[in-house]
Parts: C-alpha cells; structure tokens; sequence
C-alpha cells in the first residue's frame, strides 16, 4: 500500500484558458472526491466546533477578501498577467467545487467562501487564528507549521539536491502528488507544467515544495510570529492583500528566474502564512562545473509588517549547501517578527543555533547522493543526539530536536524549557524529502516518502500514539518506504533540452 495518492491532469490547446483551468479543476474534483471527502472532515469540518464568534470574524473577513479581490480582477485588463492568473485560479478551484458537489458543469468562475476555499487556507489559519483571537487548541502546535529545507550541491559539483520535509498535524496525512499541465503559452506563463506533494482539492503545495517547467523550484519553512503587534488591522486587511497560497501560485506558473519569483510574491502582502521561501533555478546548475557567483538561489522572508528578500547563491557557492528551519535568516525580520527577542534567551530561537541548524552543519558533508540526502532529511535520533538535549523533565531530550520531528513522541504533561519542545500533535509527514536531483529535476521528477520518520525510531501506529485527532482515511499503521515518482505525462522543463536528449 502506498501512502500517497498520485494525480496528473494536462489539458489542451484550442480551448480558452479558462475553460481549460476549470476542467483541470472539474478533473480533480471528480477523481479526488474520496479523498477530499476524507481531508475535509480531518481538517476542516471541526473548525468552528467550540469557535463561533471566532468562525463570524472569519466569515466576514474572508467574504471582504474575495469580494475585493472579485472586483479587481473584474477592472484589469487582460494583460495584466498577476490578476489574470488570479482569475484562472479562481476557475480550477471553482471546478473542484462544481464536480466535488455534483452540480451542472457549466465553465465558470466563482469567488465563493466554500469548504473547498477553506482547505486552501491551511496555512493562512495559523496566522488568521492569531488576529482574530482564535483560542488556541492544547494540542496544537504552538508555532504554527514547521519544515525543514535543504538545498546541497554534492562533492565535484557532481549534483545539486533539493528537499523538504513538512512537519505538521498528524491529522493532514491524507497526501496527494500532483502534476498539472496545461497549454498555456510557455513564453507567457513558463511554469505551465507544476509538479508537487499536495492536499486534496489544495491547489498550491502548502508544504511548500514544488517544481516548475520555468526550471525553478520552491520551498518555504514557516516563520512563527512573536510579536503580537503585528496582529492588528494596520497590517492584516482584508482589502489590498492577496492570500500567500495565490501569490505562491502564481509566481511558479509566471516566472522562471528567482529574482522574479520573490519580486513579483512580494505583491499584495497579506501577513498570512509567513514564510521562509527558498527559490532555486536549476537551470544555472551544470554538473561537473562551478555554480554562478549570482542569481541561482534566492529567500524572500515575510512577516505582516515587512519583506525581505537576498541573493543566497554566495552561501551555497562558499558552504555548499543552505538550511532553511523556521528560523529567519534576514536581520530585519528577525527583529520584527520578535526572533531576536526570543533568541537572547534561547538557542531554539536562533539562526545557526537550533539543533536543527547543528545537525544540518555537521552532517550536510555526507549527503553525496538521492539515498544519502533521504537519510539526512529523514533524521531523528533524538535520544542519542546532542543537539537533542534540553532542560526537560522527566526526559533531557526533545524529539522535535531532529531534521524531521515526532513531537507525539514527547512526554505528556512533560516540562520542557521551550512548548514548543513538548508532546504536540506535530510530526514530519513526509520525506518530503522530496528530494530531487539534477537528472530527475529535468523530468520534474522526486522522491517522496510518506508518513512520519522511524529508524531508529518506532513506526507511527494510530492504534497506540496518545495523539487524539481525526484520521479518517489514513492507514493505521505508517510504516511505509519512499516512491520515486514516474510521471505519464510528458514534461519539459526550459534549459533542461541537453539533459533530455542524454536521457
């Protein structure tokens, strides 16, 4: 049995764009339904249980939201290709919509709060929650989503890897691979070809991991928001402010450089789902060869009050590898989103400190293929580890202190110097170690490994884990090994011709 579900839709020329985002939405819909039906009651079906005034604040939030972004893109032109895409968007998800209900399809576009609108904002609640006092549930996450990333290029510059673990409630295991295709012109739109690990009905990764036909791939790790300040109408809005999961779209079908990607994600900053986000452009990459000075890696960090974006390519050039860890890398937004604060009393909280920022530094040198870069982005050996170790009681170590984290294994009602070092329904997901490599880059191909890690830790079992959530849908026991994934579908990724041919 595998633990992923796969997912690949291509559509065709001759038809209207729309027309041909609504099919690919009507497509999904129709083949997902199960599962969307699963993800629904596990995510979304429970969430104002408990939370009625917090549900009408997001309500009439939400509803502000889509009515303004409905009316912009009603006064744009057709070239502008930002609001454009905004509307295509709109046109998938309402096919999802449409087919998932059963109703008559007939192509068109709605800007409808939905429970399939819902499941889009998966990360946008963990910031939403905050600014609209949501009381916070005992077993959730107190931080929010955390991930682990990892771009390394291997020894000779024979390789470059690209990986992400998803840590997250254990709840959101109902997985799904997926590729779109679609006929767009590819000078246009050069990321028209997409292939991700994804959510049922989720039309962005929310991972995030995702490859493009423009040759880039994207990644993000959540960044936790301390300062409460920045939770006030001055910079959350309703109007003026795009969604970070449509901004994250949209800039991997339209762009195929990095500086592009972060410049035009800057757009319509909504001060939701804070990330991390790291861009690389495979295309730079030549195996055997030195990688540019410029222009092959870049992070865009984002809080409610700011961005801030730099070209890392310098780091990976002089270190040979950059992490990403929910720790943000830029000064200014360490400061705003009250990391340097936290940082001056905890390591946990600091760039190049955390365990995960230690064990990404001492043991990079060993990833020197697809199997070695799996081993590192699956590791937790937290009882064993150092950069484990904690002022905790009754245990001195943290199993959130590995690359991929098992806060199920913590101790309940245990103390820990840090919450968000205690038991929480919080584990990897995935190897998303989704891990790509330059040959399976090309093909927008990656390895997946589904579930929470093991080995040496013990396999996760619904039947004896004390985490109490919904898992509709998921096997019981995740004790499953990684798929690479071959696509049916014929891709093609710019400046990846040579690397075809070859194959």
């Amino acid at each position: 049995m595998c633990p992923w579900g796969i997912l690949e839709i291509e559509t065709f020329s001759g038809h209207p764009y729309d027309v041909q985002a609504y099919a690919a939405g009507v497509a999904e819909g129709e083949l997902t339904r199960l599962q969307i039906y699963y993800h629904y009651k596990n995510t979304v079906k429970d969430m104002c249980k408990n939370h009625t005034i917090y549900c009408k604040r997001l309500y009439k939030y939400l509803t502000k939201n889509l009515d303004w972004m409905r009316s912009e893109v009603l006064s744009k032109p057709p070239t502008d290709l930002f609001w454009r895409h905004v509307n295509l968007t709109f046109a998938q998800l309402t096919g999802i919509y449409d087919s998932y209900m059963k109703k008559n399809l007939t192509p068109g576009i709605a800007f409808d709060l939905s429970p399939i609108y819902i499941i889009q904002l998966s990360g946008e609640l963990f910031d939403l929650n905050k600014y609209l006092n949501k009381t916070p549930d005992p077993q959730e996450y107190p931080e929010g989503g955390r991930c682990s990333g990892f771009v390394k290029i291997a020894p000779g510059n024979k390789d470059m890897f690209f990986s992400h673990v998803s840590m997250s409630s254990l709840s959101w295991m109902m997985r799904v691979l997926k590729l779109y295709k679609f006929a767009f012109d590819a000078k246009e739109v050069p990321g028209h070809t997409v292939t991700f690990s994804g959510y049922p009905a989720q039309l962005a990764s929310a991972d995030d991991y995702t490859l493009t036909s423009g040759g880039l791939g994207s990644i993000e790790t959540t960044i936790a928001i301390f300062n409460k300040s920045l939770y006030t109408d001055t910079y959350i809005k309703p109007e003026g402010q795009v969604h970070c999961w449509i901004r994250s779209t949209i800039s991997n079908y339209l762009t195929n450089t990095p500086k592009k990607w972060v410049e035009l994600f800057s757009r319509y900053n909504s001060g939701t789902y804070n990330n991390q986000w790291t861009v690389l452009d495979y295309k730079l990459f030549k195996p055997g060869k030195e990688i540019p000075d410029k222009d092959m890696l870049w992070i865009l960090e984002q809080t409610p009050a700011s961005m801030d974006m730099q070209d890392v390519t310098w780091f990976l050039k002089k270190y040979s590898y950059w992490p990403s860890y929910n720790v943000p890398f830029l000064k200014d937004i360490s400061i705003t989103a009250g990391f340097s604060e936290k940082a001056r009393e905890f390591d946990w909280y600091k760039w190049g400190s955390t365990p995960r920022a230690r064990i990404f530094e001492r043991d990079h040198k060993k990833v020197v293929d697809i199997d070695t870069l799996t081993k590192l982005m699956r590791y937790n050996d937290y009882t064993h580890d150092e950069f484990a170790r904690c002022q905790c009681t009754p245990l001195p170590y943290t199993a959130e202190g590995g690359i991929s984290a098992r806060g199920d294994l913590n101790t309940p009602n245990g103390t820990y110097e840090v919450e968000s070092m205690g038991f929480r329904d919080h584990a990897g997901l995935d190897y998303k170690a989704r891990g790509t490599n330059y040959e399976m880059f090309s093909k927008l191909r990656f390895r997946a490994w589904g579930g929470p890690t093991y080995d040496p830790l013990p396999v996760f079992d619904w039947s004896t884990t004390k985490v109490v959530v919904n898992h509709f849908g998921q096997p019981q026991v995740w004790n499953f090994t990684y798929v690479d994934l071959e696509w049916e579908t014929e891709t093609e990724v710019l400046g990846f011709e040579d690397a075809n041919d070859s194959e």
